[in-house]
């Protein structure tokens, strides 16, 4: 930028304070030039300077095009694709840098004189706003096979609404791919939804009007509320109420739901549209899931969508704005306290749209390295200059598809950063396709692509699954010194032949010593265990029962529930070695206990078993269980007394969500435990939490709130998920730090 006049300073310090609203000035720097006479104030075309500019997540339509879009007077009423400078698709639709609109998916869309003279002018609303179109020259609804439906020959979105209050499904093109879409409170939908789609007990997310109807169904704080209607509108997971009229099917066995707000001018419409009576609003809430099938991505072409989803939606609303990057919701949840800033905390479930491809800073320049992540709920990150730069939510890297988009994204955000990763990290497990995928295409491709580029060999920085966890929270925070960190998951590889998942370690970014572990269960039939979390139940009542085990599967009730013979002949496997593959896993204890407290035996999806657990804990109790603590190195957490204790209260009919609570205060008062011993021992004051499992909000406060309390640091994942979608930041930081300190590894398995 080149200015001229007589208040340079007075310019400086306006933009700083009046800067643009989706501007985010990282640094600003002034130096003097020479005099060049600009009679006026212009912006010039773009050329190809070879750095990197940072590029703008999609943003939530503002308030002043939401105002024009229902103006009957407006050039754009009811136009679905109103967008300005402050609003609108960015990261979807933009094929390469600098953004131009020559370079984003409406290249294809001339714009005609009045949008071009909006365009042109520095004092509209729409000054290069690149997306910038109305109803003559920009893109449109439509809907294939409408007449083959026999649906009228009338507006798209009101032929949608129509079908909607028909219960129908549709699948809905939007900002960042398909939504499949149906009438929340329409119990028959939902469950047809629910039976077409396969999603088991996985609940649906869902979009309302507005915040005051949300509050129908759900308790919205204050935090919450500026949540929901901000710029990055995410789906934020809000506690049902008791008497909300919500179909059971939208979250069963949950307590929380998720809801967002419409984001786009089509959400609004799909809404608000006039169908000729009025503005009166058309539903209290909607589904909108994610537009695919069999955990591929999300459906972004509209070809694609009407092959693949014919056998779920019965109709379609598609547009002919083409997107680029596929990119799902973003997922929330609150926490307890507050930011330094005073504003509410909370934690990421999923980071992706409105917040990808924003950067996060990590303190200091450093090497261009590419973390690839883990499986189940991957992303990558790529690292360039002070910066991180996490990829959206990948999904589960179980198939070609997802590897595909894998790779398209890759691809799409180093050329955006001109990066040119010196370095590949990547999980130790051998099966991952991540770690496949790494060790056969990144380390032998000199540009870290899906093809093979004059081959040489890239350091390849193998770094254990927990260790990623601890160390994302470190590149967050800008840590390189020994902590203590506690990373509780699920399931991580270890090498060592056991499935570590309850972790204390000592560590930094050269290196950790696993200090402590929960003790080892095993997990009969071994996957299939952590599907059926009964079995895991079994096991751990067999490992301490001894010839009480059949006295205590009959008081658990598990001998009625399964069949004696099938319950004996679990547990005679889960003593089987080569059948039963030790766990240390923190989530194969809640599986445990949840199964054997009656609450959920078996998991439809991820976590499943855990998150029904905590739905059930009674608040206000402290009480806990016993359990052991056994000093060693590395020290070791037992809670066999715990087992026995559950037992015990189950013989005596207490309340589930009394020993519900009554568990996660054991575990939260024996993490606090070892970490407490172990502070005192080495001296370390900081202390990281990571992993899924600290997902459990009441789990996380009592752990966060028990630290603190003993004058110890305690920090968390703020700016990634805890969970896997975390892993990679983790992964690119340790191998980012070790190539600045000259540490080179290597790695052809």
């Amino acid at each position: 930028m080149v200015v001229e006049g007589d208040a340079l300073d007075l310019f400086v310090e306006k933009l700083r304070s009046d800067a643009p609203p989706l501007s985010r000035i990282m640094d600003l720097q002034v130096s003097p030039g020479e005099y060049q006479g600009f009679p006026d104030f212009s912006i010039k075309e773009s050329e190809e300077t070879g750095s990197f500019t940072l590029l703008s997540p999609d943003v939530a339509v503002c308030g002043d095009c939401l105002r024009e879009l229902f103006d009957k007077n407006d050039r754009r009423y009811l136009y679905p694709f109103i967008n300005c400078t402050n609003c609108g698709p960015r990261y979807s639709i933009t094929e390469s840098v600098p953004y131009d609109r020559s370079r984003t998916t409406m290249k294809v869309f001339d714009l005609c004189p009045a949008c071009e003279r909006e365009y042109r002018d520095p004092r509209d609303r729409r000054f290069h706003a690149q997306p910038n179109a109305c109803a003559k020259c920009g893109p449109r609804v439509t809907m294939p096979g409408g007449e083959a439906q026999g649906s009228v020959k009338r507006d798209p979105i009101e032929e949608t609404i129509g079908l909607l209050r028909e219960g129908k499904i549709v699948a809905v093109k939007g900002l960042g791919g398909f939504h499949i879409c149906c009438d929340a409170a329409n119990g028959e939908a939902v469950e047809r939804l629910r039976l077409k789609k396969r999603r088991s007990n996985k609940p649906f997310a869902l979009m309302a009007p507005d915040v005051g109807t949300i509050r129908r169904f759900c308790y919205v704080s204050s935090d919450e509320e500026a949540l929901l209607n901000s710029r990055e509108r995410p789906i934020v997971l809000l506690r049902k109420k008791d008497d909300n009229p919500l179909p059971d099917a939208v979250s069963p066995k949950n307590s929380f739901v998720g809801f967002m707000l419409p984001y786009t001018p089509l959400h609004y419409q799909l809404f608000y549209h006039p169908c000729g009576d009025g503005l009166s609003c058309h539903f209290s809430c909607l589904v909108m899931t994610s537009g695919n099938i069999s955990e591929e991505p999300i459906v972004i072409d509209n070809d694609e969508a009407v092959d693949k989803l014919s056998d779920i939606a019965d109709a379609f609303l598609v547009h002919d704005r083409g997107i680029f990057m596929r990119v799902d919701d973003s997922v929330v949840r609150k926490r307890e306290g507050t930011s330094e800033s005073g504003k509410g905390l909370f934690s990421f479930i999923r980071r992706s749209r409105g917040y990808v491809p924003g950067p996060i800073l990590l303190h200091e320049d450093g090497p261009d390295v590419l973390g690839c992540g883990a499986e189940v709920k991957n992303t990558f990150t790529l690292t360039k200059g002070r910066y991180a730069i996490p990829s959206q939510h990948i999904g589960d890297m179980e198939n070609f598809e997802t590897l595909r988009f894998f790779e398209e994204t890759l691809r799409n955000l180093k050329s955006v950063y001109r990066a040119e990763p010196e370095a590949v990290a990547y999980d130790l497990h051998p099966r991952y396709l991540s770690t496949q995928w790494a060790l056969s295409k990144g380390l032998m491709s000199g540009k870290v692509d899906s093809g093979v580029d004059s081959p040489r060999d890239l350091p390849a920085f193998g770094i254990q699954h927990h260790y990623a966890h601890i160390a994302s929270v470190m590149a967050e925070k800008g840590i390189k010194e020994k902590v203590i960190g506690v990373a509780f998951d699920g399931t991580g590889y270890a090498g060592d032949g056991t499935l570590w998942g309850g972790e204390f370690f000592i560590a930094d970014i050269f290196g950790f010593t696993r200090a402590g572990h929960l003790d080892y269960v095993a997990l009969p039939g071994g996957e299939q265990a952590i599907r059926e979390p009964w079995k895991t139940a079994v096991s751990c009542l067999k490992k301490i029962s001894g010839k009480d085990f059949r006295d205590h599967m009959e008081l658990a009730g598990f001998f009625a529930r399964y069949g004696r013979e099938k319950v004996v002949m679990v547990g005679d496997i889960s003593e089987k070695k080569d059948f039963s593959p030790l766990s240390s896993g923190a989530g194969r204890l809640f599986d445990a206990v949840s199964a054997l407290l009656g609450v959920c035996d078996r998991n439809t999806f991820e976590g499943e078993a855990a998150i029904a657990l905590e739905a059930a804990v009674f608040s206000g109790i402290d009480d806990l269980y016993p359990y052991d603590v056994v000093y060693g190195e590395p020290a070791k957490l037992c809670f066999s007394r715990t087992f026995l204790s559950i037992l015990d209260d189950i013989g005596r009919r207490e309340e589930v969500g009394v020993m519900a609570a009554k568990f996660h205060n054991t575990l939260a008062e024996s993490a606090i435990s070892v970490v407490r011993s172990l502070a005192a021992v080495t001296g370390i004051g900081k202390i990281l939490l990571s992993g899924g499992t600290f997902q459990n909000d009441y789990l996380m406060r009592r752990v966060d709130n028990g630290l603190r309390s003993l004058g110890l640091e305690v920090f968390t994942n703020e700016l990634v998920p805890c969970n896997d979608g975390g892993i990679s930041l983790g992964q690119a930081y340790i191998a980012r730090e070790r190539l600045k300190a000259g540490l080179i590894e290597k790695d052809y398995a």
